[in-house]
C-alpha cells in the first residue's frame, strides 16, 4: 500500500476559493430522501428537475460551517475521489439562503453502522473492510493529510458482501501537523491524547489519530462491539486494557479483557498495536497492515452463550449511558423537548416537506432584500 510520490497531486493544499452560485433549492430540485442529518448539515437524495438526474447533495449549515471550511472540505473531497474507496465528490457546488452545498455519489446500502450486527459481520468481511478502509487511509496520508473522523458511520457501503466500501466526509481533514482545538469530538473513537486534553486546547494533527481510530472500527466489525466507551483512566474497560498493554513483559500476566479474547492471539498483537495508548509510540501507517490478513482474527471458539447474554459485556456503540434505566430516562427527556428518538417515516416525509418550506421563505425572504441589487453568476454550474 504504498504511493508513487510522483502520482501525489501537488495542488493538494493549495484550497481553491470560488464564487458560489445561489440557487433555489427547492425550485431546482425534488428532494426524494434525507440520507442523513446532524449538527453537520443534511445529505440529500434528490432528483434534479431540469436533467432529471438523481445526485446526493451535501447541505452545510452557514451558522455552523464558515465559508472557509466549506471550501476546504470540497476541495479535499475533489482531489481525493481519484482513489476506489474514497466517495466520489462532483464539482457541483453552490449555496441557497441558508445552505453551503456540494454533489457526491450516492451510497446504495448506507454507512456501515446500519450494516452490522450485534455480533459484527464477521471475519472474512471484517478484512475485506480492513483491507479498503487502510489502503484509503494510506492514500490520504501520503498526501499529507489527516482524516481525523474514521468511524463507522463514515465508510459507506456499495455492496452486500462488502466488497466495495468507501471512506467519506473530510469536513475534519487537515494537513498533517496542523494545530487544531480540542471540541467535543467523537468519545467512542477518540485517541487518549486527544481525550486528555481541556476543551479548547490546540494539539497537533497526526496520522496516529488515524491509526487509532482504524483499529476501533475493524473491533466493531469483528465483535459487533466497543472495546470500551471512551479510551480514558475513568473508563473501567479502558482501565483494565491499560494493565494488560503495561503488563505483558512483567512476570505475573495481565487477565485479557473479555472482549479481546473473542479476539486471536495473532490479531491481539496487531490490535495492541495500532490501539497503543501512548500516541508517540503508537504506528502512524497502516502499510504493515497486509502481512495479517492470512492470519486468523478471530479465536476458533465461539462466544459462550453466558457471555452474549452479559449486558455488561458488550458496550453500546450509540450511548455513553450504557445501564437500561439511563437510556430510558435520556429516551423520555428527549422525548419531553420533541426529539425524535424513533424512526417515524411520516413524520420524516413532514420534516422534509417543512423543511423545504422553510428553504423556500427563506429564499424569498433574501431575494427581497437584494431587491434592485445585481448578482454574478458563479463559476460552476448544476452540470457535472
Amino acid at each position: 500500500m504504498s504511493y508513487d510520490r510522483k502520482r501525489i497531486n501537488p495542488n493538494i493544499h493549495k484550497i481553491r476559493e470560488f464564487e458560489l452560485e445561489k440557487i433555489n433549492l427547492a425550485e431546482e430540485f425534488d428532494i426524494l430522501q434525507i440520507v442523513g442529518e446532524g449538527w453537520f448539515g443534511k445529505v440529500l437524495l434528490v432528483e434534479h428537475r431540469v436533467t432529471d438526474t438523481e445526485m446526493v447533495l451535501k447541505a452545510l449549515p452557514k451558522p455552523y460551517v464558515s465559508i472557509k471550511d466549506f471550501y476546504r472540505e470540497f476541495h479535499y473531497g475533489l482531489q481525493l475521489s481519484a482513489h476506489k474507496n474514497l466517495i466520489t465528490t462532483y464539482d457541483v457546488a453552490f449555496e441557497t439562503a441558508g445552505f453551503y452545498v456540494f454533489s457526491q455519489e450516492y451510497a446504495p446500502l448506507g454507512d456501515l453502522m446500519s450494516n452490522i450486527s450485534e455480533t459484527g459481520i464477521g471475519e472474512l468481511h471484517s478484512k475485506k473492510v480492513a483491507k479498503q478502509l487502510a489502503a484509503a487511509l494510506e492514500y490520504i496520508h501520503a498526501h499529507g493529510l489527516v482524516h481525523r473522523d474514521v468511524k463507522l458511520d463514515n465508510i459507506l457501503v456499495f455492496r452486500s458482501d462488502f466488497s466495495r466500501i468507501k471512506l467519506c466526509d473530510f469536513g475534519e481533514t487537515r494537513k498533517v501537523g496542523t494545530l487544531v482545538t480540542r471540541r467535543n469530538e467523537w468519545l467512542h473513537y477518540a485517541p487518549p491524547e486527544v481525550l486528555a486534553l481541556a476543551n479548547d486546547q490546540l494539539y497537533e494533527c497526526n496520522t496516529s489519530h488515524d491509526v487509532w481510530q482504524f483499529g476501533i472500527a475493524i473491533f466493531i466489525c469483528l465483535t459487533g462491539c466497543l472495546p470500551w466507551q471512551k479510551a480514558a483512566p475513568d473508563d473501567p474497560r479502558f482501565g483494565r486494557y491499560l494493565l494488560w498493554q503495561q503488563g505483558s513483559n512483567v512476570l505475573l500476566p495481565v487477565r485479557r479483557p473479555k472482549l479481546f479474547k473473542l479476539i486471536s492471539n495473532k490479531a491481539q498483537r496487531w490490535f495492541r498495536k495500532y490501539l497503543e495508548p501512548r500516541g508517540e509510540k503508537r504506528p502512524t501507517s497502516l502499510s504493515d497492515m497486509p502481512r495479517y490478513f492470512e492470519d486468523r482474527w478471530l479465536a476458533r471458539s465461539e462466544r459462550p452463550e453466558e457471555e452474549r447474554e452479559d449486558e455488561t459485556l458488550c458496550p453500546s456503540m450509540y450511548s455513553y449511558h450504557s445501564s437500561p434505566e439511563e437510556k430510558n430516562r435520556l429516551l423520555y427527556t428527549l422525548t419531553q423537548y420533541g426529539i425524535e428518538t424513533t424512526v417515524d417515516r411520516t413524520a420524516k416525509k413532514d420534516r422534509i416537506r417543512e423543511w423545504i418550506q422553510s428553504s423556500v421563505i427563506e429564499e424569498e425572504d433574501e431575494e427581497k432584500m437584494d431587491e434592485g441589487t445585481s448578482s454574478t453568476a458563479g463559476s460552476q454550474g448544476l452540470s457535472a
